[in-house]
Parts: C-alpha cells; sequence; structure tokens
C-alpha cells in the first residue's frame, strides 16, 4: 500500500516537473485573466443603468515622440443589451424566435434586442443568469471558455510540432494575447464558446476521435453561424479516405495515392450530426421556416447604400469600406460592393479552398503533414469568411483567428518535413504584432492589415525564407552579445554567413 502510494506520489512529482513551464503559463494567465475581469466588472457597474451597463469601449490616444498615436479597440456594449437580454427573457419563459423575445422594456421605454444565433448560446447565457454571480454569470462562461481554449490549443500545437515547449508558446501567445484579452476578458464578446468547440474539434479529430470530433463541430454551429464554415473541413476529412496504391512504375517510387470515398462512414456521421441538431433545435423546428429564418436571413447580409462616406460605428464593415477610403473610382467601390453583398467573393474562396482540401494528400502517410496543411487550410477559410462575408464583421470577430494564428506562427508549422520543430522568437513576435495591427487601428484601417496577414500565409513559403534569414540574423547577433558579456578576447562578429562545406572535399 505504501509503496503504490510512493508511485503515485513520484507521478504526479513527475508529471509537475515535465509539465512546469505549462503550470506557470497558466497560473500567470488565470491571475491576469482574473485580474482585468475584476476591472471589467467595477467599470460595468459603475457605467449606466440597465439596459445600457458597459465597459470602456476602448478608444483613446497617446503621444509618442511628439505625436498624437489615435486606436481603437472598438468595444462594444452587446453584453448587457443584448446576452444579459436574452439570458433574463429565456429565463422568464419567453421562447426566442419571437416577437416578444426580440423587445424588452424598461422605464416605459422598449428597445430592440433581437436575437439570431443559433439555440445553444442563448441557452448559455440562460445558465449564466442561473450562476450566483449575478450579473456577471454569463461574462463568467465566456471567459471560462476563452480559457479553456488554450488546452486544446496545446493538444494542437504539441501534435503538428512533436515539441512541447513549441506548444506552451502557443498557449502563451493565445492567453496573454491582446485581442483575446481585450474582447473575451474585459468586454465579454461572443465568440468565445463556439470558438473553443471549433479548436476541440480540431484536436479530437486529429487524435483519431471522429464522432466526438464531428459533435464538438457541431457544438460550436449551434453556438454561432461562423462555424458553419467549418463543415467544409470536416465534409473533406470524413468524405475522403486515401490509401496508398498497390503499384508502381519502379520499386523505388513511392506509392501512387488515389482517392476513395467513405459514404458509409460519411452517411453515419451525418446521421449523428442531423439526430444531434434536432434534439437541440427542438422545439423550434417544429416551425421550420421561422426558424430558418432567424437562423439565416435575420442576420442579413450587408449593403453599403452610400459609397462616398464611411459605415456608422454600429455598422459592419466589409473590403469595401477599404475602397471608399483610398477615394478609389466610384465603379470599382460599386463593384466590389455588390460583389460582396452577393456573396460572389466568398462563394469563389470557399470553393477554392474547399477543392484544396478535398485533394490533401497525406505526404508518407503521415497523418501529421495532413493536417498540419488541413489547419492552415482552414486557417485562410477563417480568414475568407472574415474578408468577404456578406454580413461584414466587426473586429471582435477576429477572436476566432487567434488560436489559429497561435498554433501555426512560423511556417514550419506547416511545412512537409517530418523532423520536430524547434521554439524560434518569431513564434512569439508573430502572433502578439499581427494582434496588434489589428486591435489598434481605428476600425476603417485594420483590415488592410488582416488582408496582408493573410496575404502572408497564402505566400508562406516565399516570407519564410525571409524570416528564416533574420532569425539567423538574430541568433547571430544574441551568440556574439553573449560572448562580449562574457568578456571572452578575441570575439568579433562577422556580417558573412557560414561556409557551406564542400561535399566532393
Amino acid at each position: 500500500m505504501i509503496s503504490h502510494k510512493k508511485s503515485q506520489v513520484s507521478r504526479i512529482s513527475a508529471a509537475l516537473h515535465t509539465n512546469l513551464i505549462l503550470i506557470i503559463i497558466l497560473c500567470t494567465a488565470v491571475i491576469l485573466w482574473a485580474w482585468i475581469f475584476t476591472l471589467a466588472s467595477s467599470e460595468f457597474l459603475e457605467g449606466s443603468t440597465r439596459p445600457l451597463r458597459a465597459v470602456w469601449s476602448g478608444t483613446g490616444h497617446f503621444e509618442l515622440f511628439g505625436m498624437t498615436i489615435y486606436y481603437d479597440f472598438e468595444g462594444y456594449a452587446d453584453y448587457d443589451y443584448y446576452y444579459y437580454s436574452w439570458g433574463e427573457q429565456f429565463v422568464n419563459g419567453i421562447p426566442p424566435y419571437t416577437d416578444l423575445f426580440n423587445t424588452i422594456e424598461f422605464n416605459t421605454a422598449q428597445y430592440q434586442t433581437p436575437y439570431f444565433f443559433p439555440p445553444l448560446f442563448v441557452y448559455m447565457c440562460a445558465l449564466g443568469m442561473l450562476l450566483p454571480i449575478n450579473p456577471f454569470g454569463i461574462a463568467f462562461l465566456l471567459a471560462m471558455f476563452g480559457f479553456l481554449t488554450a488546452f486544446p490549443i496545446y493538444g494542437i500545437s504539441r501534435y503538428l510540432s512533436q515539441n512541447p515547449h513549441v506548444a506552451e508558446i502557443s498557449v502563451a501567445t493565445y492567453l496573454f494575447n491582446p485581442i483575446i484579452l481585450y474582447h473575451t476578458v474585459y468586454s465579454w464578446l461572443n465568440p468565445s464558446p463556439f470558438v473553443f468547440f471549433m479548436i476541440l474539434s480540431f484536436y479530437l479529430l486529429m487524435r483519431g476521435n471522429r464522432l466526438t470530433g464531428v459533435l464538438a463541430m457541431t457544438t460550436a454551429a449551434l453556438l454561432k453561424q461562423t462555424a458553419f464554415f467549418m463543415a467544409l473541413p470536416l465534409v473533406a476529412f470524413l468524405l475522403v479516405k486515401r490509401v496508398p496504391s498497390d503499384h508502381s512504375s519502379t520499386p523505388d517510387e513511392e506509392p501512387r495515392r488515389k482517392l476513395e470515398f467513405d459514404l458509409r462512414g460519411f452517411a453515419r456521421y451525418s446521421v449523428y450530426t442531423a439526430v444531434y441538431v434536432l434534439a437541440i433545435s427542438f422545439p423550434y423546428v417544429l416551425n421550420l421556416g421561422n426558424y430558418l429564418y432567424y437562423i439565416f436571413q435575420r442576420p442579413g447580409a450587408f449593403l453599403i447604400e452610400d459609397i462616398t462616406t464611411l459605415p456608422d460605428v454600429s455598422q459592419p464593415i466589409t473590403i469595401t469600406v477599404l475602397l471608399i477610403l483610398l477615394g478609389a473610382p466610384a465603379v470599382l467601390t460599386e463593384l466590389v460592393n455588390q460583389a460582396t453583398y452577393l456573396g460572389v467573393f466568398l462563394t469563389i474562396s470557399m470553393c477554392a479552398i474547399f477543392l484544396l482540401m478535398f485533394l490533401l494528400k497525406r505526404e508518407h502517410d503521415d497523418v501529421r503533414i495532413y493536417w498540419r496543411k488541413m489547419f492552415l487550410l482552414s486557417l485562410l477559410l477563417m480568414f475568407c469568411v472574415h474578408l468577404f462575408s456578406p454580413r461584414g464583421i466587426y473586429k471582435y470577430y477576429c477572436v476566432a483567428l487567434i488560436p489559429f494564428i497561435s498554433v501555426l506562427s512560423v511556417s514550419r508549422m506547416f511545412s512537409a518535413a517530418e523532423e520536430p520543430v524547434r521554439p524560434t522568437l518569431f513564434m512569439v513576435l508573430n502572433p502578439m504584432v499581427f494582434s496588434v495591427l489589428i486591435l489598434f487601428p481605428t476600425r476603417y484601417v485594420y483590415l488592410f492589415f488582416l488582408i496582408l496577414l493573410f496575404v502572408g500565409y497564402v505566400l508562406h513559403k516565399q516570407f519564410s525564407l525571409f524570416i528564416e534569414m533574420a532569425n539567423q540574423s538574430l541568433k547571430r547577433v544574441f551568440s556574439y552579445l553573449r560572448l562580449r558579456s562574457k568578456g571572452i578576447p578575441g570575439t568579433e562578429f562577422h556580417e558573412d554567413t557560414e561556409e557551406i562545406p564542400n561535399p566532393h572535399s
């Protein structure tokens, strides 16, 4: 008995020692998140009255080298006006997807609070209302899902990189990311629950848990419609199975891959998904037309009526805004405006990415390389949803991009190389710099940086060469400074590159 307890203690001690860095990151994040959450709670109570209570909107300026720098985090008062109202209405017995649910009244004034999310989000709001920390129950759940997302991020990053230290960096760049800290922990905006289940789904699928992975992605879709687009990688993964051919032209030639369709398996998972969706959607599916209207049509596409002025701050923005800002010709601006509204760009990009997913090969039968490519294509898909959505976007939608960027921070994370990925400084710098470029500029400018980031991932092979050169230069500089600090005589810094050995010598 004593030896058994000693073995348990030794296993726990070994686990703590192995995961010490991860534990330190998580504990530090808990302290920081709790402090930010508490700060937001105080500001929330000191603000206006129900239903217009809100935290700081994230606008301001500061002086830098004699220049005034303006920033706009684009915060919104959705928590009290929408989420809290929805939870209160549901707890009071008013069903969603009705006109009565979409209106609240305070001091003889009526407020329109239309609900157009799938049903799981209002269930989460109702659960938050029942927690004994009113009015912060929903906020706690939103922050909790945001924090829990770090765990599947760790699992995915460790699986793709085969290096626990790379996974620890991914977790840190997510938990301390300024976009996450402001929009999830401070402003309590809605993406975090669906993002958690979306990332969890990828992790489960990578580990071979197909059913739970499918149900996790379905749960994400039942929280927010953005996850509907994640059906594309799911379909490509479930429908197509790749097996090596038995025939080769020469003994040294690699086995060719041929596509085979797993129709039976795909049908089985489709049935599981349909049953799950119907169960969650009951009784709203009894009035199917009304239900589908609220889910698909009620959110609405956004057409900029006046292409000579920028949209109001309460309205979503599309790529048309950049053309208005640049003063592009009216014909071009209107063409892009109409094409975005009709979903032309979104449809083309979705078809192209789905085709790439569909034809994706498992090189050398390495499933890990397959998932590196699939995760990258899923990130590109999310970029296209944000850039080309007829609905338009708000800045806090970018919360859904951060887990992908934290994992795929450098090109080695989605390369075809089979060896483990080593940590680099750019794994820390890239996600943080990207987030600052999105969070700080005004809502009419940050789309430009989002496009640059998208192009950077599309042209990752070209950019990776430059980053590798910069990384090697930084290593030489740090090595030089370290040697000089130790006082080693004769230390010199050379700009020339290392000599490449002659293989014929």
